[in-house]
């Protein structure tokens, strides 16, 4: 843990899991900022690298957020007893733009925030540090492959983040995602093209993407779909009962992590 470890690490249920409570430095902002690893009990007797799976929280979010009240370890655990997915490591970084005290996010003032939100100009930044943690997660832990997933405003950091990292990360899911309308997953070299829908994709990110018949956002994650169909893009289309909350964001998570698992 040399180059995560701002903190020290904390074990939770040891016998069952550790969950590593820690910080990376972000170059960009020159800032720490805090990330909950998840390891699996059989880590450190496993002969073979694990998937890690990256979970993005949305704008008024925070590290624990995918745990506390996605309830992220124990759904992959039950998944693991249930012999539905394989164990795999799981990373939930602070990516919120944020103060850490201050979010202010309601369902009264959405759209406000919203609005403030996307003024503030770190976006780029935040992803630039994602892809820092890729690297120091690569350096430090036993992984085969990497997998993103985000919700909300998350959902758009994710895609960004996979199209700065094609080199990494192999499958995206977007839940309830807030993506730009010209959005389109694309391979590093593929900047100087006519037409949005001829874009140079990179065809081995798997997409997967969700969205509730209730949700606020479900034209976002339905236009995303369908500029992938023009474009010939394969990836997955989940119309779900729900809307814009964690009671839609638990029944996503366990659809993908069996997803990204390789049992058949």
């Amino acid at each position: 843990m040399l180059p995560l470890s701002a903190k020290p690490a904390e074990s939770t249920n040891a016998a069952q899991r550790e969950v590593i409570h820690t910080a990376w430095f972000s170059s960009c902002e020159r800032i720490f900022r805090r990330a909950d690893i998840y390891l699996p009990a059989v880590y450190d007797t496993c002969s073979q690298p694990l998937p890690a799976l990256f979970l993005i929280h949305g704008i008024n979010g925070y590290e624990g957020a995918w745990q506390d009240k996605g309830g992220a370890i124990d759904t992959l655990e039950k998944l693991i007893a249930e012999g539905r997915c394989r164990p795999m490591i799981l990373v939930m970084p602070d990516c919120n733009k944020w103060p850490f005290k201050e979010r202010p996010v309601t369902h009264g003032n959405l759209w406000k925030c919203l609005f403030r939100y996307g003024k503030l100009s770190r976006e780029h930044e935040i992803e630039s540090a994602l892809s820092e943690l890729i690297d120091m997660i690569d350096t430090t832990y036993c992984v085969s492959t990497y997998a993103i997933a985000g919700l909300s405003d998350g959902g758009r950091i994710s895609a960004n983040v996979a199209n700065r990292r094609p080199d990494k990360i192999s499958s995206v899911g977007l839940f309830s995602p807030v993506l730009h309308k010209d959005q389109l997953p694309k391979s590093r070299d593929s900047q100087d093209q006519q037409s949005n829908d001829s874009l140079s994709l990179n065809p081995a990110q798997n997409y997967s993407i969700f969205v509730g018949r209730k949700d606020i956002f479900a034209p976002s994650g339905k236009r995303f779909h369908h500029r992938l169909t023009r474009a010939q893009y394969p990836h997955h289309y989940f119309v779900l009962n729900g809307s814009h909350n964690w009671v839609m964001w638990r029944q996503c998570l366990p659809l993908f992590m069996e997803q990204i698992s390789d049992i058949p």
